[in-house]
């Protein structure tokens, strides 16, 4: 007999049948999280800060946890929903936010200690959006530096020596960890995906313009997305519907709404192009088992599976060039006085790329955008005779935190290197960024180390619900994404 699932690990959807059964209040289940956070979240040092190797067991997932907002907006959720007033299925519902959306009163760090006294006068757009749901934003979640690198200070859950890999890496522990209900991440190349895949998580990468930055702070204004993290696809499903829309202050956005539908029907017929190189990456025979499974699930579920490849281009060096050229200019300011100076030790190499980025000729980044067009041309007709394409998230496991030869872990960048051009580098994700289609990780078993492996869901722009349907599909037929991390956490 299966015991019911504790009340913090829930799913968006429980989370919200709990409280309007009555079962407990979001007074009650804020208390809980703020709790569970207090004893297993808070690291013996003030954040922002330096990724450090002694945590004393903590997992430092949150820069900020805002315990009287929280108190406050739980109260004041409860009165509403006794008097019948339900906004949405998140009404009551506490949720972190990556460290990179403004909050009005509750400091926004950028993950920087640059920035460690900043607090903004206004949300963004998507938190005004959740508020308006009746969500209750509880915490302020750690990331890389100004959003980039594949570092942060938050841990692994599954396993404190890994790497918990990108920047949105403290949304992701948190919401595997059953710290908070769910939370917003945001990708520019993969930092969403990444440390979804490394802990376990359902992150979803909406369509480039599907939800307002409004209010979010810049890396790279032609990539930068935001996104949900949940526990399944369908917490995904159910968030991204109160942060998508139109946003007249984001002129990126598109005239599009999105009404997301829990129920993926039937998928026999449905049409999933295979990236069949990127499931042979892995030199672990056991992992490419792993993947192989993923595939004969669908297979059993009746869709179509045929093998597909992307034609070869510099994925990476368009990458490269796109964000250094736009994130220097983003930064200028921080050059200009100074403070740039101030940047964790490990992040000067990219500090010294912005500074790089600022002195490229401009014919350079046109033509870097040409290229893109190209690729999106491309990716759009080849995607487009798919529901959807499919490819690991990431070849394996999460890596070790401490490596030999560097602090910290010097992870594989999510493009390759800019002159490397071959079949044997992953290339989905990339491209999926480069062109602004949405992409899903969720969860589908593990290495011999017992580490999360994950696939990643990738469809046509504003295909969203095509992705989510896929994800769903797949976890109602497997428990992966209902398994937690052991805890004392393994060390």
């Amino acid at each position: 007999m299966k015991m019911p699932e504790p009340i913090h690990f829930r799913s968006v959807r429980e989370l919200a049948e709990g409280l309007e059964k009555r079962e407990f209040s979001s007074l009650e289940l804020t208390e809980l999280y703020l709790a569970r956070a207090r004893e297993l979240d808070v690291p013996p040092f003030d954040l922002p800060d330096e990724p450090r190797e002694d945590h004393d067991g903590k997992l430092a997932t949150m820069i900020t946890i805002a315990t009287d907002h929280a108190i406050e907006s739980a109260r004041a959720a409860d009165k509403d929903l006794a008097s019948g007033d339900r906004k949405s299925i998140l009404h009551g519902i506490p949720y972190g936010v990556k460290d990179i959306l403004d909050t009005t009163g509750i400091r926004t760090t950028w993950g920087s200690r640059i920035f460690k006294d900043r607090i903004p006068s206004r949300n963004a757009t998507p938190i005004d959006k959740l508020e308006e749901a009746g969500a209750v934003l509880m915490a302020k979640m750690s990331m890389g530096e100004f959003a980039g690198g594949n570092t942060s200070t938050a841990l692994n859950p599954w396993k404190l020596d890994r790497t918990s890999f990108g920047s949105s890496s403290g949304t992701v522990s948190a919401a595997v960890a059953g710290l908070m209900g769910f939370g917003i991440g945001t990708e520019t190349g993969g930092s969403i995906v990444y440390p979804a895949s490394a802990v376990g998580a359902s992150g979803l990468r909406p369509t480039f313009g599907r939800v307002s930055r409004f209010g979010c702070m810049a890396l790279s204004w032609s990539l930068d997305k935001i996104g949900p993290v949940g526990r399944s696809a369908e917490d995904c499903g159910y968030v991204l519907e109160q942060i998508a829309g139109y946003d007249p202050k984001d002129n990126s956005t598109g005239q599009r709404t999105f009404n997301f539908r829990p129920d993926p029907g039937n998928m026999r017929g449905k049409k999933l192009g295979v990236c069949r190189a990127e499931f042979e990456l892995s030199a672990s025979e056991a992992t490419r088992r792993v993947f192989q499974e993923v595939l004969d699930s669908f297979e059993q579920m009746g869709v179509e599976l045929q093998d597909i490849s992307f034609p070869q281009r510099p994925t990476g060096a368009l990458f490269s060039t796109l964000v250094t050229v736009e994130s220097g200019t983003n930064f200028k300011n921080l050059f200009d006085d100074g403070r740039i100076k101030e940047m964790f030790s490990f992040n000067e190499d990219r500090a010294a790329g912005w500074m790089a980025g600022r002195m490229m000729p401009a014919s350079d980044y046109l033509t870097a955008q040409r290229i893109r067009n190209q690729v999106k041309r491309e990716a759009d007709q080849l995607v487009g005779q798919f529901d959807a394409v499919i490819a690991p998230t990431w070849p394996n496991g999460a890596a070790l935190r401490v490596v030999q030869n560097g602090w910290p872990v010097p992870a594989r960048p999510e493009w390759e290197p800019p002159n490397e051009v071959n079949s044997a580098t992953p290339k989905l994700n990339s491209i999926g960024n480069l062109v602004g289609h949405p992409g899903l990780a969720i969860p589908c078993g593990f290495d011999e180390d017992g580490l999360p492996l994950s696939v990643q869901i990738v469809s046509s722009a504003w295909e969203d619900q095509s992705t989510l349907d896929f994800g769903m599909a797949y976890q109602r037929e497997t428990d992966w994404h209902l398994q937690r991390p052991p805890y004392p956490w393994r060390k």
